[in-house]
């Protein structure tokens, strides 16, 4: 195995075919080559701003195509992507700036935070900036979820293992340059985990703003869907579906279906076992 940062594994794969399409959001998609070359433009913007390696970044973006970009151009400066809902209330929002004390919080306007730097959504890098390849870098904490827990009260949670991975080796049953739909919010470690994986190993992520059940087993038909991480409560929905609704999409090209997040029942996974096939 053969592990590298994971700025450079998506570097290698835009090398390899820069034309593929790592991710769909709605009818939008991004190349390989487009991600690459955004994301070293728009590292080079964080780092004027003062991000360096060991740094934080909050990103309270809303699922889509920029809260990915921002991810890679945070792993690019060797620092590290922190997550966050873009729905969050102010107060809850402050509080966790406050504890993570990112150096970049990218999703908020400058001056939210007093002198904290921030990035507006829909940010566009200036085009003089270069999008040449950076120093490489692994950041040294591939990510930093956040969680209530018990008490309620804001957590970040620091993953120490490294941003690095095998570009040629796929994990968790996923095929290299499979599809995987990603139906849950990009805040969450799920979503969040399992898309990375998808797209460090040269695969195509179909990524949902909001969850719907049928748009979903549209999303599954249309890309050819091969790898999916459902909750509990996302499959009941596509289960309780109308089976004229349900039986009406070709989800022939699903090779796992995972359900992580709260208890599954048992009546729901004999379901989707007998709708699916157990193979």
């Amino acid at each position: 195995m053969a592990t590298v940062s994971y700025a450079s594994a998506m570097r290698q794969h835009a090398a390899r075919n820069p034309d593929h399409i790592a991710i769909w959001f709605g009818e939008q998609q991004c190349t390989r080559g487009e991600l690459e070359l955004r994301t070293n433009r728009l590292a080079r913007c964080y780092a004027g701003l003062g991000v360096v390696a060991d740094d934080l970044v909050t990103i309270a973006l809303p699922n889509g195509i920029e809260f990915l970009e921002a991810c890679l151009a945070t792993w690019k400066l060797g620092a590290t992507p922190q997550p966050i809902s873009s729905r969050l209330p102010d107060v809850e929002r402050l509080a966790i700036v406050e504890l993570a004390n990112p150096r970049l919080v990218v999703g908020a306007e400058p001056g939210s935070y007093g002198d904290q730097n921030c990035i507006a959504p829909g940010f566009e890098p200036a085009a003089e900036i270069s999008d040449a390849p950076l120093p490489d870098r692994v950041s040294k904490c591939a990510r930093a979820m956040t969680s209530g827990g018990s008490t309620g009260r804001p957590k970040v949670i620091l993953d120490t293992s490294p941003g690095t991975c095998d570009p040629d080796t796929a994990d968790n049953g996923m095929q290299t340059e499979g599809t995987t739909l990603v139906p849950g919010p990009l805040y969450h470690a799920g979503p969040f985990i399992t898309c990375w994986q998808a797209l460090l190993c040269g695969g195509t992520a179909v990524v949902c703003g909001k969850f719907d059940a049928q748009t979903a087993l549209s999303l599954i038909e249309r890309h050819r869907v091969d790898w999916v991480l459902f909750v509990p409560t996302m499959m009941q929905r596509i289960w309780r579906l109308p089976d004229e609704i349900r039986d009406a999409f070709d989800v022939s090209s699903l090779r796992r279906v995972m359900c992580t997040g709260a208890p599954s029942p048992d009546w729901l996974k004999r379901a989707w076992i007998g709708w699916l096939g157990p193979e």
